[in-house]
C-alpha cells in the first residue's frame, strides 16, 4: 500500500471540499448582500395561500407556511433575498408545478405592495386631475425605483419616441429561479395594467429552456410569448405625445397636475440609507430628465432640503449641482446614441430638448464634435 498517496490523495480531497466550501461561503455571501421588502415575501405568501384555497387545498397551507421563515428574525423592513429564494425554492418542491410563479402572482394583492403604494402617490396629482398617466412616467418609476420592492431583479428601461422596453435582468441568476422572474415581469404588468389601458406588444423570454406551456403567459399578460437568448423583456408601443405631454411648458409649470417622486425616492433613502448624496443626485436627475425640469430647486425638494444644504452636501462630496447634471446629460446621450443607438433627434427628444438645433449645440460643447461624428466615431459606419 502506498501510505504517500493516500496522503496525497486525502489533502487533494480535502483542498477540494475546502475550495467547494469557501467557493459556496463566497456565493451566500454575496447572494446576502441582495434584499428583499418584507411586504413582499408576505404578500407572496398570501398568495401561495389563496392558490392554495383556489385548489381546494387548504389543509396544506400550515404546512408550506410552517417552512417559511418568521420575518421577525430580520430587523427592519427588508429580508435577504437569499431567504426569500429558498421559499420559492420550497414552492416550487410543493406545488411541482413548472408555472407556479406566474400562477401564484395571478394572486398577488398588488395594492398591498408599498412600491405600489409610493407610485400611486407619485402619481396622485395626475389621477385627481383626471389626466391619463403617460407610460413613460410609470415605467421610469417601475425601473429607477424597483429595487424598494425586491433586488433579485433589475428591471432596464430602453425608451424611444414611439416603444419602451422593460428587462428584466437576476441579479445573481444563478440564485434566481425562472419563478421568481416570472413573478417580477407579471408583478410589473399588473403595475402598469393598473394605471395604463395600453397592453404589451411584444413578450421575450430567455430564462425558458422550451415553449411548453407558453400559453399561460398569453393567459395572463395578454401577449404571445416569444424564445430569446438574449433578455426577457415586455415591449409596449406608445404615441409621441405620451413623451411629449410631460415635456411641454405647460406640465413643467403645472404644479398641480405634475407628478412628483418624493413618495418613492424617501422609500429608497430609507431602505438603503448609505447611498451618497452625489448618487441620490444622479438618481433623481436620470429619472426625471426629459419628462420634469432637471433644477436645483426640483432635486432639493424631492430630497427634502433647501437649495443650499444640497449645495452644502454636494460641495462635502468634491461636487456641485452643475457637474452632476452635465454628466447625466453627457452619459445619458452616450447611453441612447452609442449603446441604444438611437437618432440623434430621438436623444434630443428623450433628454428633453424642444429642438434638434437647441441639443446640438449643448452636444458639440460637451464632446466638440456633432452627434453624427461621435456616433461615427465609436461605432464606425455600422
Amino acid at each position: 500500500m502506498c501510505l504517500n498517496c493516500d496522503a496525497k490523495d486525502t489533502l487533494k480531497g480535502e483542498r477540494q471540499f475546502q475550495t467547494k466550501s469557501n467557493s459556496t461561503q463566497s456565493k451566500s455571501m454575496e447572494l446576502n448582500e441582495y434584499t428583499v421588502h418584507k411586504m413582499t415575501a408576505l404578500c407572496y405568501r398570501k398568495a401561495v395561500a389563496t392558490y392554495l384555497i383556489q385548489l381546494n387545498r387548504s389543509s396544506d397551507i400550515p404546512k408550506i407556511m410552517s417552512q417559511f421563515s418568521d420575518l421577525d428574525d430580520f430587523e427592519g423592513d427588508r429580508m435577504p433575498l437569499a431567504v426569500v429564494t429558498n421559499e420559492f425554492n420550497l414552492a416550487t418542491y410543493f406545488f411541482q408545478d413548472d408555472y407556479i410563479g406566474l400562477k401564484v402572482f395571478n394572486y398577488i394583492e398588488i395594492e398591498s405592495l408599498p412600491f405600489y403604494k409610493g407610485i400611486s402617490q407619485c402619481i396622485s396629482p395626475l389621477i385627481n386631475a383626471n389626466i391619463d398617466i403617460p407610460l413613460i412616467v410609470l415605467c421610469r418609476l417601475i425601473s429607477r425605483y424597483f429595487k424598494v420592492m425586491t433586488e433579485s431583479i433589475e428591471v432596464q428601461l430602453f425608451e424611444r419616441k414611439d416603444l419602451i422596453r422593460l428587462e428584466f435582468n437576476p441579479s445573481v441568476p444563478e440564485h434566481v429561479n425562472k419563478h421568481q422572474i416570472d413573478g417580477v415581469i407579471f408583478a410589473v404588468y399588473k403595475i402598469i395594467s393598473t394605471f395604463n389601458a395600453l397592453k404589451p406588444v411584444e413578450l421575450t423570454l430567455a430564462h425558458r429552456q422550451s415553449s411548453q406551456g407558453f400559453e399561460l403567459y398569453k393567459q395572463f399578460l395578454g401577449v404571445s410569448a416569444e424564445m430569446s437568448k438574449k433578455a426577457n423583456s415586455l415591449t409596449y408601443r406608445i404615441g409621441r405625445t405620451d413623451h411629449t405631454y410631460y415635456s411641454s411648458e405647460h406640465m413643467k409649470n403645472s404644479s398641480g397636475s405634475a407628478f412628483f417622486i418624493n413618495p418613492l425616492h424617501n422609500m429608497l433613502d430609507k431602505n438603503f440609507s448609505h447611498t451618497s448624496y452625489t448618487q441620490r443626485c444622479q438618481h433623481i436627475l436620470i429619472t426625471i430628465m426629459g419628462l420634469n425640469e432637471p433644477t436645483r430647486e426640483q432635486v432639493a425638494q424631492v430630497l427634502n432640503m433647501s437649495v443650499s444644504s444640497l449645495q452644502r452636501r454636494l460641495r462635502e462630496e468634491d461636487t456641485s449641482f452643475k457637474e452632476l447634471l452635465l454628466d447625466v446629460r453627457k452619459n445619458l446621450a452616450h447611453k441612447y446614441l452609442i449603446e441604444q443607438r438611437l437618432s440623434a433627434t430621438d436623444t434630443a427628444f428623450l433628454l428633453g430638448y424642444h429642438s434638434n438645433s437647441q441639443f446640438f449645440g449643448a452636444f458639440k460643447s460637451w464632446f466638440e464634435m456633432t452627434p453624427r461624428a461621435y456616433t461615427k466615431l465609436h461605432l464606425g459606419d455600422s
